[in-house]
């Protein structure tokens, strides 16, 4: 199988139990982010480089906490708030954080279950933009730059089925160099010369 070489450029991860630092967003917009949103705009902010050329956005469950209370809004009341309804949708926070950098680059937002991950991480290896951001966020989150020429941390992708039990865990600990293999169902990351 051939391989796809890719480089990271520099990368930013929290856990459940980190503290998120969204102080550059101005406090009337702050209080209207969902955990998922705060999530994102933490660690894209860490990354963030006005080079990027495209941005992908995975996460397993999205918004799923605001689906679930318009949800439970039109089943009470029979009716549903409109913004309440904008801020359900999956790619809400990759949107949300083109407007608020005054982005004009193209976003995609994926969603592949415990897969998601892999999922996007594939999507920005097989760009064909040269220098792609990417972010995980759930209840925990990571980005990164994926670059085609050049990073700190050289990688090669090889499509291969393998089986993870726990995509985020894995992928932090290759993104900080405890392992060099990235095993998913979609196939292996693996950092070269490490």
């Amino acid at each position: 199988m051939k391989k796809t070489t890719f480089y990271i450029s520099d990368f930013y991860y929290i856990n459940p139990e980190d503290e998120i630092n969204i102080s550059d967003i101005p406090p009337l917009l702050r209080r209207k982010l969902s955990p998922v949103d705060k999530v994102l705009l933490c660690t894209l902010n860490k990354v963030y480089s006005p080079d990027i050329e495209e941005l992908v956005f995975s996460s397993a469950y999205g918004e799923i906490s605001r689906l679930k209370s318009i949800i439970s809004q039109y089943q009470e009341f029979n009716e549903v708030s409109p913004a309440q309804f904008s801020g359900s949708v999956h790619n809400y926070p990759a949107g949300f954080f083109t407007l608020h950098k005054k982005l004009n680059i193209p976003y995609y937002a994926l969603a592949s279950g415990e897969n998601s991950i892999s999922a996007g991480l594939v999507k920005a290896i097989l760009s064909d933009k040269s220098k792609v951001l990417f972010c995980y966020a759930d209840n925990s989150g990571a980005a990164c730059i994926i670059n085609k020429t050049a990073g700190k941390i050289k990688c090669e992708f090889e499509a291969s089925a393998s089986n993870c039990t726990d995509e985020f865990a894995a992928f932090t600990d290759f993104l900080e160099g405890k392992i060099n293999f990235f095993k998913t169902k979609f196939g292996i990351f693996e950092r070269v010369g490490a």
